[in-house]
Parts: C-alpha cells; structure tokens; sequence
C-alpha cells in the first residue's frame, strides 16, 4: 500500500504515525516515502512524469535494505470495510492520481485482490482502477487497482490470478529490482546479497550494474507477496 497524505495528518486509527520527509524537485514538492513506505503528501498540476521518475530512482535505491515490518504493507490483503465504489470503464491509474490530487485529496494504493500486491507508482500507466473508497477523516481516497492485463474482481479482495515468481537469472540488478516491483513484491521484501556471501545484505545501489546470479524464491514458484525476494549477485557470475 502506498499513500500520499496531506503533511500533518495521522492515521485516525491510532495504529500508525505518519513521518514527513520532503524533497523539493524542480519546484515540485514530493515525499521521500521512507524509501517508499509510507508516503505523506497530495500533488497537485503538472510534473507528474518528474514526480514517476523519482519515485522509480527512489525505489531502485532503497529496494534492499530496512525491516520490512516496518516499511512495507504487502502482505495477504485484509477484508475490505466500508464503502468501496466499482470505477466505471478502465481508467488508468497514472490519470486517477493525478485526477485526485487535483481534487485536493491524498490516496492511498492497494491491490484490488487477495494477492495483496505491492502497487509501483512508477509503473502507474501499467494499472487500472478497479474500486475507490473516500476517506474522509483524512481528506483521501483508496483506489485499487489491477495491472492493466488483468480484470477487475467483482469486489474488493476479490481471488487474484496465480502468479509466479520471475526468472531474474543474467538480469542486471537495477532491472531485476524494478521487475520485482512490478510483480508486486513491495520495496522492503526485496534483499541483494553477494553470491560469494550469500548472508550478507549489500544496499543495491552499488550493485546496480552487477548480474543477479541466484534468486529465492527460485523462478516459477507460487508468488507470495509477504515472501522475502533474495537476490544474490555479481559482477560476474561464477
């Protein structure tokens, strides 16, 4: 799940308490996310690309390291309560943002099924909104969504497909981490290791051209996003 909230505000349920930390961006103010945790600010006009770009680096750099308790919310999707409204035609999710923010509100993104998926914002065009739910103590709406292959469930949590784990075998790291992403594995799921020392957790950014060399989960197994994503790379794999 990946919210942008106004600055000031907190979760009413008491359960967790937002952080702000902002970057400023060619005049467009945007949230770090906690390295894409939890995010703290609508967006308004224009800069949206500037914005998608960001986020993409941000995910690239942060992908690897953190407690994921702490930073990441894709897990088995709970029951949705409250009023969820069906999203008429296919909207993509890239469009409903910034329509929202436009509109003055923050959001929150959530997969549409039971797979609980982490939603990349930088892939957003690649989404399409199935549900809408207004939350008004906070100013916001929780849209979710599907990857624009699939369909829509009929309701909130609805089953997903079956999906499997990619073979990021060869791949160069900064490309594997944005392939997990877009899979749905959230940002702090996502470990690089050293193949020569597989226990050892290195930050991906150095790493980012080296080759991903083993993976577990192994390639082709059922996709689980509460599952830790391992890679362990090299500049050459031996």
């Amino acid at each position: 799940m990946f919210h942008f909230l106004p600055v000031g505000h907190s979760d009413v349920s008491g359960l967790r308490e937002y952080r702000y930390v902002v970057l400023v961006f060619g005049g467009l103010l945007f949230p770090s996310l906690g390295c894409l945790g939890k995010g703290m600010m609508r967006v308004r006009g224009a800069a949206w690309s500037a914005l998608v770009a960001a986020l993409a680096v941000l995910a690239t750099a942060c992908g690897g390291s953190g407690d994921p308790d702490k930073a990441d919310s894709t897990r088995k999707a709970a029951p949705v309560t409250g009023s969820a409204k069906p999203v008429p035609g296919r909207t993509d999710l890239m469009a409903f943002m910034k329509e929202t923010a436009d509109a003055g509100k923050g959001f929150s993104l959530k997969d549409a099924t039971t797979l609980g998926r982490y939603i990349y914002p930088a892939a957003a065009k690649g989404y399409v909104v199935c549900f809408e739910k207004e939350v008004p103590d906070l100013a916001a709406v929780d849209l979710y969504a599907v990857p624009d292959k699939e369909s829509c469930p009929a309701r909130p949590g609805g089953k997903g497909p079956a999906l499997r784990v990619p073979d990021l075998s060869g791949k160069q790291v900064e490309e594997s981490l944005v392939e997990a992403l877009v899979t749905g594995y959230g940002p702090k799921r996502v470990k690089v290791a050293e193949a020569g020392d597989p226990g050892r957790v290195i930050e991906p950014k150095p790493a980012a051209k080296w080759r991903v060399c083993a993976q577990k989960p192994r390639a082709g197994t059922v996709f689980d996003a509460s599952d830790e994503l391992r890679l362990q790379a090299a500049k050459k794999c031996p």
